[in-house]
């Protein structure tokens, strides 16, 4: 039995807002940054932002003009309360053009820890960046905990450059949208603005008490370049060969429809809809990513599919814009993108919907949680109806568009509430039937003996696992062959990852790096006590929890693995984001299925309503630039970080992102790197080969390959070579598993890679995967 963690809530008290920065990190004995510079890349306009004051500011006089490195910087010191941004207009009468490919690029100091977060209006996206033992997303969030995380990252002690590729929109608006506060007396957050206006760029940090150890966002040079033409740029993965099963890289946005969602065009980000659709494909071949999700449902509701089929607004209700899923289908297939449908299913929505039936019945009362918008359709999946009723929402939304793009399967996500343990009439009675228990079972009966209860559930998540069964049986068995079907039960934002849901709970791999920290509740939790401790798999796999008369408990079942571990083609996710969800190898390998692949879902928190000032504007709550969230990364190659250390531990074949906004990476070529040396890779089982490097950081996994068919010559053996490390390794040997007539190839490039003496030598910055391909001649 594995020891179980106390409840760790590190919630903080009123942080002084003058606490103590610890010293700059020692920089990483590391090589120049890796930066996309392709012909064609062409300087529209720079902005010196030290030499030049920002013409928008919040509050008045934020920002200062600082030295560091040997340069200048524009900064917000972190020593004063409330959120700040300065922003600068780029582009303006340069001759951009809607629907074009562009590359803006912030120029910052890695001197001291950092928090970097950039609103680029162009594309209606807010990400940002953090560097040395800073957290990035909230410490204490708003609404959700952000499952913090500081890490002793090393600081380069360079001027460095992040940047993301874009398309322009045909409108912009200078701040966001209006959605639950007030914006700045005479804004309105309309798209006003064409591309020859130019287009906004903010910097801006949060309130000192969600990051303190921040020293403050700082900027030396902001940058917009054309970018070359499309297929210039693009990356197109070289994929195993035919006849071997593939990984699959994809990403699901959760507030970023709004460019596009107004019935009126005039007022949307672009003139056609689909152009949104289409910069997110060319992103994906751009970041060498294979598959385009998109959400069908969201907290239930139709997000753009045709439902006349079987009954229209009577069973679901119709969008304004019912043909939208068919043209992002056709889309795909044009950037020969794979093709995955995401659902957020409560039964159907409409005038005689099932999910409004509410026929799923909570143990305790009426509803499963306090949260009201969670609480208004909800089905049984233990009802034969509830299947039929999923069921035609496949015909449409799959079956009869599978002829158009490659399916891969599809995705869901039930949020709380939805897809609930039930414990109505009609379901007890299904348990006494398939069970043969002893009636008469009723729900006070269910609550007072435990163990009927955990035979309730037991059945219960055994009517989960069929459902999930029938789904895959199908897809395959109508024209979708492999399908396969994700389930994520963690419905949060920012990923179950700390037992007993503990807000603000913060983990640090140097603990004393906090100690100067005033106000913290608790102290920081040592990463190698979340490891130790097995904070991730138990946060996946233990009940969720509760208070009150709530049942979160049955609102949110939790995962069960073992269910799944000899079920083909069914892939409960994995929840990933920091370190400690990454560092637990028997955990992986319990959510690894029998073909040996594994399914995760990085969870990127919200940030929702971080910039938001309380009662600042006539007595009401302002967000200096409009509705705000925000997705953050770690800057440089420890972009990969999280995904790198996944790799060493485990064997992902499905690799996913839960996003809060539109859709990026600010460090581009570290993320194509990794993701076309993961998709190289066949999907097939992965094993550990200890001692196969000459460096302690350095990880190899190994993988075999069978013929195309029983007859036919292996295909080969594939290494998955990790830097798991902070540092650069230079020249590290690599013992190949075959020594005699053997060729080696990077499988991401095809290049030939010496083999001399059955040794492979290699140099890896970190975070770096190499894929290698060993054939035997």
């Amino acid at each position: 039995m594995i020891a179980r963690p106390t409840l760790l809530s590190v919630a903080l008290c009123a942080l002084s807002f003058a606490a103590p920065l610890p010293l700059p990190l020692r920089a990483a004995d590391s090589a120049p940054r890796l930066e996309l510079r392709p012909a064609g890349m062409e300087l529209i306009e720079e902005i010196d932002v030290a030499a030049t004051a920002p013409p928008r500011e919040f509050p008045q006089g934020a920002s200062r003009v600082e030295s560091a490195l040997g340069g200048s910087i524009r900064m917000l010191p972190n020593d004063l309360p409330g959120p700040k941004h300065f922003g600068y207009l780029i582009g303006k009468g340069k001759g951009l053009r809607a629907g074009e490919l562009y590359v803006l690029e912030i120029e910052y100091p890695e001197d001291k820890p950092r928090s970097i977060i950039v609103h680029n209006r162009g594309c209606e996206t807010i990400r940002g960046f953090y560097t040395g033992n800073t957290v990035g997303d909230a410490l204490a969030a708003k609404y959700v905990s952000g499952n913090p995380e500081s890490l002793e990252i090393p600081l380069s002690g360079r001027f460095e450059r992040s940047q993301t590729v874009f398309q322009l929109q045909d409108r912009t608006s200078v701040i966001s949208w209006k959605r639950g506060a007030e914006l700045p007396e005479g804004e309105t957050g309309a798209r006003v603005l064409r591309p020859s206006d130019g287009f906004w760029v903010y910097i801006s940090q949060m309130d000192p008490v969600q990051d303190p150890l921040n020293a403050g966002a700082a900027v030396s040079k902001i940058r917009l370049y054309k970018a070359p033409a499309f297929d210039q740029l693009a990356q197109p993965p070289r994929l195993p060969p035919d006849g071997l099963p593939r990984r699959h890289i994809f990403f699901r946005e959760e507030m970023a429809d709004d460019v596009v969602g107004d019935a009126k065009p005039e007022k949307n980000g672009f003139d056609d809809a689909n152009d949104w659709y289409v910069g997110k494909a060319r992103i994906s071949r751009i970041l060498c990513m294979n598959v385009l999700a998109k959400d069908l449902l969201e907290f239930g509701a139709n997000q753009g599919w045709d439902s006349t089929k079987f009954g229209s607004n009577s069973w679901v209700y119709q969008t304004p814009y019912p043909q939208r899923w068919a043209r992002i289908v056709e889309t795909a297939r044009k950037f020969n993108l794979g093709v995955l449908p995401y659902y957020e299913y409560s039964g159907s929505k409409g005038e005689r919907g099932l999910g409004p039936q509410k026929r799923a019945i909570p143990l305790n009362g009426e509803n499963y949680t306090h949260v009201p918008w969670c609480e208004t359709a909800r089905a049984d999946l233990t009802d034969p109806d509830t299947f039929e009723d999923f069921r035609k929402m496949l015909e449409i939304t799959v079956i009869d568009q599978k002829s158009r793009a490659d399916f891969v399967g599809v995705w869901l996500r039930p949020r709380p509430s939805q897809l609930p343990v039930s414990f109505s009439d009609a379901a007890i009675a299904r348990f006494i039937s398939e069970t043969g228990a002893t009636p008469p079972i009723t729900r006070d009966k269910l609550k007072n003996d435990k163990k009927l209860y955990d035979a309730y559930m037991q059945w219960w998540r055994t009517k989960r696992r069929d459902f999930l069964t029938k789904i895959r049986d199908y897809l395959r068995a109508n024209g979708v062959p492999n399908a396969i079907v994700l389930y994520t039960c963690d419905a949060s934002e920012p990923g179950a990852a700390q037992p007993g849901g503990a807000r603000s709970g913060l983990v640090a791999e140097n603990p004393a790096s906090w100690s100067r920290v005033p106000g913290l509740k608790k102290p920081p939790v040592p990463l190698a006590q979340a490891l130790r401790e097995r904070w991730s798999f138990d946060a996946q796999t233990l009940p969720h929890p509760t208070w009150d008369k709530w049942e979160w408990q049955h609102a949110v079942p939790r995962h069960d693995p073992q269910s799944y571990a000899q079920l083909p083609g069914v892939m409960p996710t994995w929840s990933f984001n920091r370190a400690y969800t990454v560092g637990d190898a028997s955990g992986l390998a319990a959510f690894t299925g029998p073909t040996g692949g594994l399914a995760m879902i990085r969870h990127y928190p919200l940030n929702e309503d971080m910039m938001r000032l309380d009662k600042a504007l006539n007595g009401k709550d302002l967000d200096p630039l409009g509705y705000y969230t925000a997705d953050m990364d770690r800057a440089g190659p420890y972009t990969m970080l999280a995904e790198a250390r996944a790799m060493a531990n485990g064997n992902p074949t499905e690799l996913g992102y839960l996003v809060s906004n539109n859709f990026n990476r600010a460090f581009p070529v570290y993320v194509r790197n990794f993701n076309a040396a993961f998709l190289a890779l066949p999907a097939l089982p992965s094993r550990l080969v200890e001692r196969a490097a000459s460096h302690p950081d350095v990880v190899v996994r190994r993988i075999d390959a069978p013929g195309a068919t029983p007859s036919a010559p292996p295909a080969g053996t594939w290494l998955a070579v990790v830097n798991t490390g902070y540092g650069e390794v230079r020249d590290v040997s690599i013992q190949l598993p075959v020594t005699d007539r053997v060729r080696v190839t990077n499988a991401a490039t095809g290049e030939a890679v010496d083999s001399t003496g059955g040794v492979v030598r290699l140099s890896l910055y970190p975070c770096q995967l190499v894929a290698l391909r060993v054939e035997t001649r």
